[in-house]
């Protein structure tokens, strides 16, 4: 294939299902290109720039803008009814208003402590109740109107049912324009960091502001009760939105929200095929790899993949993201781990633990693996090439004839670990002064050589 693509300027383009393996796009702009579908084996993207096009990130801050203003506006129009509320002081009045801050206190708090969606639930659960204590109200009044109770007594409870809607209205409608704000300040962040979250929300907080300056002019009551909401939702949707683009878990409602909007045009590799493809250094802002096959693919040293959407592939594990983007593992355990097909070439995996973990088709060339504990370890179809074992413990390790081990670079192993009933761990060489020499080590293991089970 032609070497064309390399640091060339490929914004909005099309690859969409097409065969472009071992293509070199390194160093290229891929901001909004289309690789759904492709087939992509050992391609080199490394040190491109993957997100959206100027004119696609422009439109949705502007429109992100535009929501989080006019979910301020709600907000503060939510907390002002509220303030109506109590504005009366009837007994009725104060129990309803009194009841409608402390659900938004709790919401606000919930979606803090517990995350968006766990405050979300919360008032729905709330909401319900008040619906089903109108209803009982509602029923009670249609019994009195039936002739069972006096007429008057029902006028007197009827506007109890219109108090509960009204309050109930004032919590949903204040609840969803923090929501909102929130969801659109992670959007601008995941576009243009944590700057355009505080322009975001300090839009919808000076719209929340103007209405409750309004409220006040009307009733004071009503206007301190919008203030307090304003400056609440200014901090409430600054502190998630930031925890959000910053992958937070309590808050993977909002970031799921934010990064499905921001990758839908963004650079595409949905189902496309990554095998042996090569990411060193990447920016991945705003791409999408759902469902893209992505073994033994390099992801060395890439960027911003937390505003990538990754959550079908094993990079939505923290403990493998680090492990494949850093490489630097000295002295990390990974026993039991389950590995298979993922990119260490290179890694520095001196005194590691790997015992019974699972390192069938890794590609660990070149890495150094030395003094390593590899104990009951599989090795079907990895590739060790130039890697170093100096020094492994390989103690009932499973490598067959498909993991490739010539040439690698070995002075001596051990086959048992060491122990205190049994200190000798069994050297290969047995002479502790003697290394191996060339093409020895292949010798000395292949009578070790055992037959996997492992199937892919």
């Amino acid at each position: 294939m032609p070497q064309e693509y390399c640091r060339a300027k490929l914004r909005g383009k099309s690859f969409k299902g097409q065969d472009l393996t071992g293509v070199d796009f390194s160093y290229s702009d891929i901001r909004g290109a289309d690789f759904t579908n492709a087939i992509l084996r050992g391609a080199n993207f490394s040190h491109t720039k993957t997100g959206l096009q100027r004119r696609w990130a422009i439109m949705i801050f502007f429109v992100s803008l535009t929501l989080s203003g006019l979910s301020g506006c709600i907000s503060a129009v939510g907390g002002s009814l509220v303030g109506f509320i109590l504005i009366n002081s009837a007994r009725s009045h104060l129990y309803v208003g009194v009841s409608c801050l402390i659900i938004l206190l709790v919401f606000f708090l919930l979606s803090i402590r517990k995350g968006v969606l766990a405050a979300c639930g919360f008032l729905a659960v709330a909401i319900a109740l008040a619906v089903v204590t109108a209803l009982a109200w509602a029923g009670f009044i249609a019994v009195v109107w039936t002739g069972l109770a006096a007429t008057s007594d029902a006028m007197e409870i009827a506007p109890i049912v219109a108090l509960i809607a009204t309050g109930t209205v004032a919590v949903i409608v204040t609840a969803v324009g923090a929501v909102i704000v929130t969801i659109t300040a992670a959007v601008t962040g995941a576009i243009a960091g944590t700057l355009a979250v505080t322009v975001t929300v300090m839009v919808a907080g000076l719209l929340a502001g103007a209405i409750s300056v309004y409220a006040m002019m009307v009733n004071p009551v009503a206007g301190i009760v919008a203030g307090v909401v304003s400056v609440v939702l200014v901090i409430l949707s600054a502190y998630v939105g930031c925890c959000a683009i910053f992958e937070d878990k309590k808050q993977n409602f909002v970031r799921k929200m934010a990064i499905s909007l921001t990758t839908k045009y963004g650079t595409s590799f949905r189902n496309a095929d990554l095998t042996d493809a090569d990411f060193t250094e990447a920016k991945l802002k705003s791409a999408d790899f759902t469902k893209a096959k992505v073994k033994r693919t390099n992801w060395f040293e890439i960027k911003q993949v937390h505003l990538a959407a990754v959550s079908t592939t094993y990079l939505e594990n923290d403990q493998m993201r680090e492990l494949v983007v850093n490489k630097n593992l000295q002295n990390q355990i990974f026993d039991g781990w389950d590995l298979r097909g993922i990119n260490l070439q290179g890694a520095n995996l001196k005194d590691a633990s790997f015992v019974g973990a699972n390192l069938s088709e890794v590609n660990l060339q070149n890495a150094d693996i030395s003094r390593a504990k590899l104990v009951r370890s599989q090795l079907d179809k990895a590739d060790l090439r130039s890697a170093n074992l100096t020094g492994a413990y390989v103690e009932d390790w499973t490598i067959t004839l498909q993991t490739k081990l010539y040439p690698v670079n070995c002075d001596y192993i051990f086959l048992r670990v060491p122990t205190p009933e049994d200190p000798n761990p069994h050297r290969l060489p047995a002479n502790w002064e003697a290394s191996f020499k060339e093409g020895e080590f292949n010798k000395c293991i292949n009578p070790l050589l055992k037959v996997s089970n492992y199937s892919n």
